[in-house]
């Protein structure tokens, strides 16, 4: 049987896997499903239909599946949940809402963690490996894609994709795509490519040495987009070391939906222009 505090409120709709652990003052209101070995610490709120996978471990004050915050949305209308994964770590004040779509849920993958008091938006799609630091802010929509890491009080615009192993300086915010394995810092300004997390995934030096070419075709060449796509294309089509890391940053270059962030050196000549 689950342990379950006598101070806690767990709703009849609620299933409960058999080791699962609801520490004091937690309240589960509806129908959550919650996975073998997850530990809710205390004061934690479930509100609506939430999932949570297996090992997942929620501190105090953490409030999942409430309302979206979101002048479109009217209370009360149907609407998919919360979908987290396993082996996800969230912190103190954490807050998660649900999804104004209803079929596809607001979503978290696997084995990431969100520190203090950062917050996921309505709809919002992270995938696995990311780490929010604490007051980083996902607005609705937003994609995050596998191993993405946001700074303290980072801020990613609604609807949009931040790449693989991409990544955002603490107090910088994001109006547009940021495409995989880069860096941005301040305002819509990337300034580097995330080369810690390229050497710990595996990448040697000539694939590197690729992927730093790839990125100054993409931001400093001033290429068309169209014309970068091309030209990574035609590199990845050469099949050297890193082939696949240039035609995924390519791929994503194509389906970019809200322009791509600038480089600083870029995004300051704009603003000495005007």
């Amino acid at each position: 049987m689950p342990s379950i505090h006598p101070t806690a409120i767990v709703d009849a709709r609620a299933e409960l896997a058999a080791d699962v652990e609801v520490g004091p003052y937690c309240i589960i209101d509806g129908p959550a499903v919650i996975g073998p070995g997850t530990r809710l610490i205390g004061h934690v709120w479930l509100h609506g239909a939430v999932t949570l996978g297996r090992e997942n471990r929620l501190y105090p004050q953490v409030a999942i599946g409430f309302e979206p915050q979101s002048l479109k949305f009217k209370p009360g209308e149907p609407a998919a949940g919360v979908a987290i994964g396993d082996r996800n770590t969230l912190r103190e004040c954490v807050t998660i809402h649900h999804a104004t779509d209803q079929q596809e849920p607001t979503r978290v993958g696997d084995d990431n963690f969100l520190m203090s008091t950062a917050h996921v938006g309505h709809d919002v799609q992270i995938a696995n490996g990311c780490t929010l630091a604490s007051s980083a802010l996902c607005g609705g929509h937003s994609v995050l894609e596998d191993g993405v890491n946001l700074g303290g009080n980072a801020s990613v615009h609604q609807y949009c994709r931040l790449g693989r192993m991409s990544m955002i300086g603490g107090q910088s915010a994001v109006s547009s795509d940021l495409p995989p394995f880069c860096t941005a810092s301040g305002l819509n300004s990337v300034v580097a490519l995330n080369i810690i997390a390229l050497k710990r995934s595996g990448c040697e030096k000539k694939a590197l040495e690729q992927v730093r070419w790839a990125f100054n075709t993409i931001f400093l060449k001033h290429h068309t987009n169209q014309t970068a796509i091309e030209l990574l294309e035609e590199e990845a089509a050469n099949n050297g070391p890193a082939a696949a890391l240039i035609a995924e940053m390519a791929s994503f270059v194509r389906n970019a939906t809200r322009g791509l962030v600038p480089h600083a050196a870029v995004a300051s000549q704009q603003r000495i222009q005007r």
